[in-house]
């Protein structure tokens, strides 16, 4: 099977507005969370706790770890050397586990190229600072066995396994085996072989990029430790027992003398880990299994790395169900999403998914969501059925077109709006030019059933072609039109597929307790009429007007009068002369007396070349407050600026900070708003 990768871009923003935690799950119980937000490429001598910012690791010069940026779907990650870099943390009263704790679990992103054959690596442990000896040492830890091909039973598997190591007195015990041996009794070390398979990891590659580990300890004698990762989710955690005399309640101890990253130990950085992490979470309680779900799908989200299983947001509501699906879409899943309880919000950037893409996989990427509120999320699965084209299963206006037979169920949960959609074509074979956009569609099918030659369609032209014209970029795209809807690409339109209007600008000001309504188009030959429709709650919209389209005329405007307080939406729906339609991007309002209107323009930049700009739209005058702030909640730079109504373009000076993803909070007349800005 292919290996098809999707890029979700998200981001985790200092101010949040209420109590985060990974997957929503029992913030009290997080002992430890490291994430990669706002770290900088480079040495990394300090990395704090997430979850408490007091606490941090530490690394001397000399044995600091590297911040590579762009290593999981965009995210940065901590590089260790498997020789002498290692972090340590708070140990004693501070350490993340209490001693002798009986119940925790662990989770982890994480890669390494380190193949069969290599040494034994700890990407995190607890544990003593002793010698290797006696039971004084005793300890837990993301532990990597990688020569067990060597090594005889348990660990005689072609692939490296990986698992929690409790080293219990001299009896070499690890998570990573399983409880019984072929026959029935505990394996001890120099035992017969177990008799089930242990979990393995594929060193990494462009097609294997990143792991989720899950290790629960249980507070039992036997099978105590339920081992996840991708490959068993949405099954049954794999089993071990840590202790081989089945007395691991009695027999366990967990030490608070050390406390490390990448390393066994700190005076030693013994079995040092050679790989990349991205986040690390621990927590002083086992999980359920409903919380394991929630902490998976926060992780899947984030590092765009697929389940499959089912996807569950912080309040435990299922925003992709593989069981209630019907038509094989259950493949290569991916979403776009906002979840306060997680601190998971989308970022509004787009990329040509070069650090993603592989070549022939039609990847696609969701950015830029027009009215994304808390628990909001699309998700997206294929049918896994190729990117050869095929004429069948095509619209009739669009009969003799070519498609790719590749196609995406949409499942919508909350508030989304529209997206932009960029589709990289790179490796696909097309009978359309690339780069032509008159050649190419994107095209939803708005009931959700799959079948485009039934209900009704919306039809999509690329608006820019990047990455040397095999990234097709369409904007604006409604796949929120109902609970569930199909899109595909045509890649090769016949002369009868319906152009729609190109949408080049729509914009929403308070004027008094009025809104002034504009949009611009293009290639509106066809259409008919603009349908301007209101909503308060960014799911429901009203028909407001209707705006006579005229073929020579490409500004128009619209004026929402003797609106009250409050936040408003607007979109615009425009309707061909055969009945076809497409929506504007969705705009906000702020109906206060000092509601204005921003966009942030060059983002992401590059330092090199480009500073972002912010246009800011009011109709009253003032003083603006511009602030940046680094995820990690300190603030990079401000200015103040004196503005008057109408449009401003105001230059964010970014020059001296270094590469990151950064807030920027612009503050006009007690009304602050906040946009996300990153430096490549």
């Amino acid at each position: 099977m292919k290996k098809f990768y999707v890029a979700l871009l998200c981001l985790f923003l200092a101010a949040a507005v209420q109590a985060q935690s990974p997957g929503g799950v029992g913030a009290a119980n997080v002992a430890m969370w490291l994430k990669p937000d706002g770290l900088v490429a480079g040495p990394l001598a300090t990395w704090i706790y997430a979850n408490n910012g007091a606490n941090s690791f530490t690394s001397p010069s000399g044995s600091q770890p590297t911040v590579v940026g762009n290593v999981f779907n965009f995210w940065p990650a901590v590089s260790f050397d498997g020789s002498t870099t290692y972090m340590a943390g708070p140990n004693g009263a501070n350490a993340p586990l209490a001693a002798n704790q009986l119940a925790y679990s662990i989770f982890a992103v994480w890669s390494s190229t380190v193949a069969t054959g290599g040494p034994q690596m700890r990407l995190w442990s607890q544990r003593q600072s002793v010698s290797n000896s006696g039971s004084s040492y005793d300890g837990a830890s993301l532990w990597i066995y990688t020569n067990g091909n060597s090594q005889g039973q348990p660990f005689n598997v072609s692939a490296p396994t990986y698992g929690d190591q409790l080293e219990e007195g001299n009896s070499f015990t690890t998570g990573v085996s399983l409880p019984t041996n072929t026959s029935g009794t505990p394996w001890v070390w120099g035992g017969a072989t177990p008799s089930t398979s242990i979990l393995t990891y594929a060193p990494n590659t462009s097609t294997s990029p990143a792991y989720i580990s899950s290790l629960n300890l249980l507070n039992a004698n036997t099978n105590d430790l339920e081992l996840m990762d991708q490959s068993n989710y949405g099954t049954t955690p794999a089993l071990a027992t840590t202790d081989p005399s089945l007395s691991a309640t009695t027999n366990r101890k967990l030490s608070t003398q050390e406390n490390v990253l990448g390393a066994r130990t700190a005076a030693a950085a013994d079995q040092s880990f050679s790989g990349n992490l991205a986040e690390l979470i621990v927590l002083n309680t086992s999980v359920t299994a409903t919380q394991r779900e929630q902490i998976f799908s926060y992780l899947a989200l984030k590092y765009g790395l697929p389940l499959n299983g089912p996807y569950l947001s912080s309040t435990g509501t299922t925003i992709w169900d593989p069981t209630a699906l019907s038509g094989g879409y259950n493949n290569f899943v991916f979403g776009l999403g906002q979840d306060n309880g997680s601190g998971l919000t989308a970022m509004s950037q787009s990329n040509s998914m070069s650090t993603t893409g592989v070549s022939g996989a039609a990847n696609i990427a969701l950015s830029n969501a027009s009215s994304l509120t808390d628990q909001g999320f699309m998700m997206v699965g294929s049918n896994n059925a190729g990117t050869g084209e095929i004429t069948t299963n095509v619209p009739t206006v669009a009969a003799g077109s070519s498609r790719l037979q590749d196609q995406w169920l949409v499942q919508n949960t909350g508030t989304v709006g529209t997206v932009d959609v960029a589709v990289d074509l790179t490796g696909v074979t097309t009978t359309g030019t690339k780069g032509t956009s008159t050649d190419f569609r994107l095209v939803t099918d708005n009931d959700g059933d799959g079948d485009f030659t039934t209900g009704t369609q919306g039809y999509y032209t690329p608006t820019s072609w990047t990455s040397s014209n095999n990234v097709a970029n369409f904007t604006a795209v409604n796949l929120s039109s109902n609970s569930k809807v199909v899109f595909t690409v045509l890649t090769a339109a016949s002369g009868g597929t319906p152009l729609p209007v190109n949408w080049v600008s729509f914009t929403a000001v308070p004027d008094g307790a009025n809104v002034n309504l504009n949009w611009t188009v293009g290639a509106n030959e066809q259409a008919k009429v603009y349908q301007v429709q209101r909503s308060t709650d960014g799911a429901t919209f009203t028909n407001i007007g209707d705006v006579s389209n005229d073929a020579a005329v490409k500004s128009y405007s619209y004026v929402d009068a003797g609106v009250g307080a409050g936040s408003y939406y607007y979109r615009v729906l425009e309707v061909d002369q055969d009945g076809e339609s497409i929506y504007s991007k969705v705009v906000t309002v702020n109906m206060n007396g000092g509601g204005f209107s921003i966009k942030l323009l060059n983002n992401p930049t590059i330092s090199s070349n480009t500073e972002p700009e912010l246009r800011l739209t009011t109709n009253t005058s003032g003083n603006v407050l511009l602030e940046i702030w680094t995820l990690a909640g300190a603030r990079a730079g401000s200015f103040h600026q004196a503005i008057g109504n109408g449009t401003t373009t105001m230059r964010i000076p970014m020059t001296g900070l270094a590469p990151g993803t950064y807030a920027l909070k612009v503050t006009l007349n007690n009304t602050t708003q906040t946009l996300q800005v990153v430096k490549l």
